[in-house]
């Protein structure tokens, strides 16, 4: 039955089939299945032609954005001892309490003659 036909014309037919059993497999649940026909382009490359209804082509979207979605990567298995057992968390770093924040507009200590001078000038010179 395919003697008279060419390499380009079994590849197609092969393309076609290949391609409406990936379909069939992947939108098992859908009502009609796409029509996939073979046919040989104008440059002798092998091709196909699709045509499918509205609730097939959602069905085959939806399918299509499942594999484009990121996979969440996967969590590495919890620590466990020899005996099966979990062992305790281990302690983060200690922060380090800097104290009381200092304002900006504090005081400087007491300077050699017992007053305190401000930090910021309350006059500027030639003013």
């Amino acid at each position: 039955m395919t003697a008279h036909l060419s390499d380009s014309d079994r590849q197609a037919l092969r393309l076609a089939h290949d391609l409406r059993e990936e379909l069939r497999r992947a939108l098992p649940q859908v009502a009609a299945a796409p029509s996939v026909s073979p046919f040989v382009d104008p440059g002798g490359r092998p091709s196909v032609l699709m045509r499918m209804d509205a609730e097939t082509a959602q069905a085959l979207m939806a399918v299509l954005a499942e594999r484009q979605a990121p996979a969440a990567p996967p969590q590495a298995p919890e620590p466990r001892r020899a005996d099966g057992t979990l062992p305790p968390p281990q302690a983060g770093p200690v922060p380090i309490d800097p104290g009381p924040q200092a304002s900006p507009f504090a005081t400087a200590p007491a300077g050699p003659f017992g007053s305190a001078a401000p930090l910021l000038p309350t006059a500027f010179p030639g003013h």
